[in-house]
């Protein structure tokens, strides 16, 4: 299999699809560290459409999506313009099975549009955004979440009118109800596409360390966006078991204030007041010391427990879906 320098270097295949890769650097045995990418050519002129799964080494599910719309969902012989995808973008981060690169214990997603001559991640970063992104129209970054969590997609609220416009035309053809961050998250890719003019969308699938239903509405999804992109003919389809596009709503997160044990007395999909109590905790005797608000009027949309159903002060507990 050719790597390739620049996709200036692979021989397109007009109707098939051609696998390569992109060299990082190497380890400290010489191994060297390749990140595989997938393209696959239409036979009509059209959009170039980039796809990336795992950024994060446990958020599998962008890889199944990937797999199957590259081998089994999309006749190229069909389709119009070219698909580049990228089904593990950190490939040290899922060897170790992690959320960050473990040579330099970076979030990679934190860290565009990354440096030539950084650390591991900034390389990681620098290489996607100098060697794919030029070549690309319009981005699907996936990513997962933990369950209990709906299907969900970000857009990024950064950009230009006309970028912020396609994004979200994008999420709504996607069809899963769709938030943007309440507040601005530094080093995203979605945030560094939007800043150089490049419509993308987020969607957040369900199981990080499993390949789960949620692949299936990934796969769905993704060719309801074709659709809309002109790449693919056909009627879209309604996204299975999961809360569909319901315009523009605010992402918020919270934050748990005490360490315990957690009891979630709302369901994912519920709607909440501020101030409602969805959640109460424990301590080690079962003695509740803390009650769980809502910090908006809005929907829960996951649970994101990274571990058992216990808490650290900090640690992530909810996401919340509420009007701007």
């Amino acid at each position: 299999m050719k790597r390739i320098d620049s996709l200036t270097d692979v021989p397109f295949q007009v109707g098939e699809v051609v696998n390569t890769s992109i060299s990082i650097g190497s380890l400290p045995d010489s191994t060297d560290i390749d990140i595989p990418v997938i393209i696959g050519t239409g036979v009509e002129e059209g959009p170039t459409l980039l796809l990336t799964a795992l950024l994060h080494g446990i958020e599998i599910g962008g890889f199944d999506v990937i797999r199957r719309l590259m081998y089994e969902e999309i006749n190229f012989k069909e389709m119009h313009g070219r698909i580049i995808a990228v089904p593990i973008v950190n490939p040290l981060a899922l060897r170790a099975a992690s959320r960050f690169t473990p040579q330099d214990s970076a979030d990679l997603n934190r860290v565009f549009p990354g440096s030539a001559s950084g650390t591991l991640s900034q390389r990681i970063a620098h290489m996607i955004t100098d060697k794919l992104v030029k070549y690309a129209d319009y981005v699907v970054d996936y990513h997962s979440c933990n369950p209990p969590s709906e299907v969900f997609t970000i857009v990024d609220a950064g950009g230009s009118a006309k970028v912020q416009e396609t994004s979200w035309e994008m999420a709504r053809a996607f069809g899963a109800i769709t938030v943007t961050p309440a507040s601005e998250i530094q080093g995203t890719f979605s945030g560094y596409l939007s800043s150089i003019g490049k419509p993308a969308i987020t969607p957040e699938l369900v199981f990080s360390r499993r390949f789960d239903h949620s692949s299936k509405a990934g796969v769905i999804g993704t060719k309801n966006v074709m659709r809309y992109l002109g790449m693919v003919s056909g009627a879209a389809e309604i996204l299975p078991d999961t809360l569909p596009f319901s315009g523009s709503l605010l992402y918020t997160a919270y934050f748990a204030d005490t360490g315990g044990f957690v009891d979630f007395t709302k369901k994912i999909g519920d709607e909440v007041k501020k101030e409602e109590v969805f959640a109460t905790v424990c301590n080690p005797y079962g003695t509740i010391i803390e009650e769980m608000r809502s910090p908006v009027d809005g929907i829960i949309i996951a649970f994101p427990l990274a571990g058992n159903q216990s808490v650290t002060t900090g640690d992530k507990v909810a996401y919340f879906a509420s009007k701007k």
